[in-house]
């Protein structure tokens, strides 16, 4: 079981615009129309970001991950010393460069490597892992496994490969340890940002690389109080005020950077400093309609970018 916290941005946000339907892993929607299953062994949680909200459930860990990228070998275990003090688990990620035996016909057929996971006790290295991968790819493959009851602190841990290394070019198999994560219990509720957090049964995607799409109402901002930003209409006659709501109109996706202590210019610029009377008279020109160029109509302009530089 694979877990990952993506940050989606700046907090609170609307959110999925179609629930599970709009997070798409490899490209393909959790869910139907109809709120069925299209990929099964997928938990989705998500938080809006507000200031404070509750931790995401099944993610109640953190972890720092050290990349290490090198080749284990049946002659040349790989030992790495672990010596953070405060850790509750480690998570030992693996794999192969190439899987597949090519006969003298052109055939490829699967093949297999088996590794151990073994970690130092009282001198002695004991294994904890015993794990085989066996199938056929031609790319990378990665897997993962948790190491629970450490040892004290420092300790050794080594990646041995038992398979015999492959003296041909009819067999791809090499092995390589990819990386391990110094995992931490505590429960985070990342305040002021949206996220959603996913546990996928890594098994079902095989030798791809996962990826993870979301589609997504942004921001909730400040808008005017006669603004209906469904219909993208405005009411009577504006009293100044304003209402929190999701908008993608330009010129009060402008207004919230500009006037937004926290992520925008807000410490900077105060509301008297921005003419919203002004932007008023703009944001109804961008809600006009025109034609789309498909025979029905648009809002004139709208904003849907995600900033991700200071400026």
């Amino acid at each position: 079981m694979m877990s990952v916290i993506d940050a989606i941005g700046e907090g609170p946000i609307e959110g999925p615009v179609k629930g599970l339907q709009s997070i798409l892993v490899n490209k393909t929607p959790l869910t139907d129309t109809d709120g069925n299953p299209v990929i099964h062994g997928v938990t989705a949680v998500w938080r809006a970001g507000e200031q404070e909200q509750t931790p995401p459930e099944g993610f109640e860990s953190s972890g720092a991950e050290t990349g290490l990228g090198v080749e284990v070998t049946k002659a040349k275990p790989v030992t790495r010393t672990i010596t953070s003090a405060n850790i509750d688990r480690l998570r030992v990620t693996f794999g192969v460069q190439s899987l597949l035996e090519t006969t003298s016909k052109g055939d490829r057929n699967h093949s297999s490597v088996r590794l151990l996971i073994q970690l130092q006790r009282n001198g002695n290295w004991v294994t904890e892992k015993d794990v085989t991968i066996n199938g056929k790819t031609t790319s990378q493959f990665l897997a993962s496994v948790i190491l629970d009851n450490l040892p004290e602190r420092p300790f050794n841990i080594r990646m041995v490969r038992e398979t015999a290394d492959s003296t041909s070019d009819q067999l791809q198999n090499k092995t390589l340890w990819s990386s391990y994560t110094e995992i931490i219990d505590v429960k985070q509720c990342y305040p002021n940002t949206a996220i959603v957090g996913l546990q996928v049964d890594a098994e079902q995607f095989g030798g791809q690389q996962m990826t993870v799409n979301y589609h997504i109402r942004g921001r909730i901002i400040q808008v005017p109080s006669n603004y209906d930003p469904e219909k993208r209409t405005y009411s009577g006659i504006w009293d100044g005020s304003l209402k929190p709501a999701y908008s993608n109109n330009p010129a009060w996706c402008l207004w919230d950077m500009l006037t937004h202590p926290r992520y925008g210019m807000g410490k900077r610029l105060g509301a008297a400093d921005v003419d919203k009377w002004a932007l008023y008279a703009i944001a109804q020109y961008c809600d006009q309609t025109v034609p789309d160029g498909f025979g029905g109509t648009e809002p004139r302009m709208t904003f849907n970018a995600v900033p991700v530089t200071t400026a």
